[in-house]
């Protein structure tokens, strides 16, 4: 019996607790050691950069920042193209920038608005973006996974039938993770490359190696990542994208899809019901980009999302900014900083007012 048991305390010292070492130390889904909720905490009292390779869910990070976060009046939900919109440029205080990166989608605005809606933190004025392909249903875009339950509780609460559940076991301790062996293999195989997870609280607006996430939510690309991409290398990215008829998550987009347009109307009802002023957000391609997709039919729907978000608009009194031209914002290539994200410094010349709503201004 006393050999058993001392093989059996072998067994966990030579087995399992180098195993445990490892995930605890590594961490790449940040189940034990850091958390999303930990995380959060971090994100509404400092700037940080994730000082490694490996790639968190800025979905769950956002979502955790949600629950540590105040109300504020001015948000924006949206992607990467106006996740640098911050409460400087714009010039308001209480301000919050829920974007993130990918191509955003209906389901992600439909599972924040419920996330928010859960804690009473709806925002007085909410910008949402319409990049074209929120309508498209071929997308592949399918990271608003990442908000857990969140959009079916949603389509559940929109439906008449939903409790008030909430999902946000999801960003503490994930104990399933840790007693996985995929876990262990995926973490030692980060570890062997030198990558952990570790987040670097950044007290100045950029790095110059990282990526900085800001307290108001918005991002600031490295001082490198910045500087990388000169004009004529930004033209070939754009040339690669209209050679390879690959323009984000708008490949296979021959409609506006209807569930996804109800979704959509479903959404903008339920924030006007709840007292949010609503206002949506155009963000610009670059020149030669638009040229290409309005000589090609294949992306006709691309400029039919403009068209429908100008009708719907002006249909219901809310406020559109922008447009998918760079022309109307004044934007040169020069202004890019790869064939889809405009410069920080030129991002707000894009919030231009677009229909005639002016009584119903998002920033007034």
């Amino acid at each position: 019996m006393k050999k058993a048991v001392t093989r059996g305390i072998l067994y966990i010292i030579i087995v399992f607790i180098p195993i445990l070492a490892v995930d605890y130390y590594v961490d790449s889904y940040l189940s034990f050691r850091l958390t999303y909720k930990k995380l959060g905490e971090i994100a509404v009292e400092s700037n940080y950069c994730v000082g490694a390779d490996i790639p968190l869910s800025e979905r769950k990070a956002k979502w955790a920042q949600f629950l540590y976060m105040e109300p504020v009046d001015y948000m924006i939900v949206g992607s990467s193209r106006s996740i640098l919109l911050s409460s400087e440029n714009l010039g308001v205080s209480s301000f919050y920038n829920a974007g993130v990166f990918g191509g955003s989608s209906v389901r992600d605005y439909l599972a924040e608005a419920y996330i928010l809606y859960r804690q009473d933190k709806l925002p007085g004025n909410m910008l949402i973006e319409i990049s074209p392909s929120i309508f498209n249903a071929n997308s592949g875009e399918t990271r608003w996974n990442e908000w857990g339950n969140s959009y079916r509780y949603m389509k559940e609460l929109l439906s008449g039938k939903n409790k008030k559940r909430e999902d946000s076991r999801l960003l503490g301790v994930q104990m399933k993770d840790l007693l996985s062996p995929a876990y262990f293999k995926y973490n030692l195989k980060q570890l062997k490359e030198g990558k952990r997870a570790v987040v670097i609280k950044n007290g100045f607006e950029d790095d110059e190696l990282l990526n900085t996430w800001h307290v108001d939510g918005s991002f600031a690309y490295s001082r490198q990542e910045q500087t990388k991409n000169d004009e004529e290398a930004v033209r070939k990215l754009i040339r690669d994208v209209c050679d390879s008829r690959s323009i984000y998550c708008c490949s296979d987009f021959h409609e506006l899809d209807d569930s996804l347009l109800d979704e959509f109307q479903q959404l903008i009802g339920f924030l006007d019901g709840q007292g949010v002023n609503i206002a949506f957000y155009l963000p610009p391609y670059t020149e030669d980009m638009y040229d290409y997709i309005c000589h090609e039919s294949c992306y006709d729907s691309i400029l039919k999302v403009e068209e429908y978000i100008l009708d719907y608009g002006a249909q219901n009194g809310i406020q559109v900014y922008g447009s998918y031209d760079p022309r109307k914002s004044g934007l040169e290539l020069k202004d890019f900083y790869d064939e889809y994200h405009i410069r920080t410094e030129k991002v707000k010349d894009t919030l231009w007012i677009r229909n005639s709503a002016a009584d119903n201004l998002w920033i007034k």
